[in-house]
């Protein structure tokens, strides 16, 4: 019996050390600069990355890790956004034409995007006090309705230019925007746009001029493939309604369905085909 309670014992203490040397790798910076790949176009427009609710270093730590790996971007910094909207910096831009990636996390989480938004508003301004005057915005869930409100109320304001904007499994025509329920919410969509508009969806319509001009936008839905025509969490409708409220306004619109048990909603963000499409977004050398 004791060796069995030693064995637990130690497989756990085993579990506990790898979960905290990968948590180390995806919050952490790594040394030195990337080797530089023929096909990706190098500079130092920061992308930055937006967690949604309940989201963490998990959310998208993974994916820049590869990026990194992958001598694509550079994880550079950390911004901890705490309550009170006040910020916590970790790390630095090297100026090194690295594609700096910035993670942004939220001490706090709040179920509603017009706080959120504000807090976007904040590393921003941050963000162009160091003078940074253009970014790339990459954004999930809840971050991606958010980030589209600051967009829409707030940039341009002392704040960098977005570039390309990114938004993974956004709940861009929803009732509850921070809420899993027992039935996914969804107005379906029709050649004409969505059956029905909810209350967020209709302020985004009546904003859309205020949208900054020559954005790039690249929209990602995941679809389990099981019938309900969403990520378990969000329906499909619900993120590609934002194609009938971008029309006219966006520079150029392009829409990716990461499918089957890549295309869960927390999964998403790790899948390869997010990965693939991402770099061929922002990084890719056009021919």
């Amino acid at each position: 019996m004791q060796r069995v309670v030693k064995g637990i014992i130690l497989l756990v203490s085993l579990l506990l050390v790898s979960g905290g040397i990968y948590y180390a790798k995806i919050r952490y910076f790594s040394p030195g600069a990337l080797t530089k790949q023929k096909t990706i176009h190098y500079s130092n427009v920061p992308t930055v990355f937006i967690h949604g609710y309940e989201g963490s270093s998990f959310s998208f730590g993974p994916l820049l890790r590869k990026l990194e790996k992958e001598n694509v971007a550079k994880r550079e910094l950390t911004i901890i956004v705490q309550a009170d909207g006040t910020l916590d910096v970790e790390g630095k831009l090297e100026n090194n034409k690295d594609n700096p990636t910035i993670m942004v996390l939220f001490a706090k989480d709040v179920t509603e995007e017009i706080t959120q938004s504000k807090w976007i508003n904040q590393v921003m301004r941050y963000l162009f006090q160091q003078k940074i005057t253009q970014v790339n915005l990459v954004s999930h869930s809840m971050g991606g309705v958010s980030s589209l409100r600051y967009l829409l109320e707030y940039a341009g304001k002392q704040t960098p230019a977005v570039e390309h904007f990114v938004a993974i499994a956004a709940p861009f025509n929803d009732l509850e925007i921070a809420e899993d329920t027992e039935e996914i919410f969804a107005y379906e969509l029709t050649e004409a746009g969505p059956e029905g508009e909810t209350p967020i969806y209709q302020y985004f319509d009546q904003a859309m001029d205020r949208l900054p001009s020559h954005l790039q936008v690249l929209n990602v839905a995941g679809d389990l493939k099981d019938g309900s025509n969403s990520d378990g969490s969000v329906s499909i409708h619900s993120v590609f309604s934002l194609r009938f409220l971008l029309q006219k306004h966006v520079e150029s619109y392009r829409e990716l369905t990461v499918t089957k048990k890549n295309g869960g909603h927390s999964r998403i963000t790790k899948s390869v085909e997010l990965e693939k499409e991402l770099i061929r977004f922002i990084w890719k050398k056009t021919a």
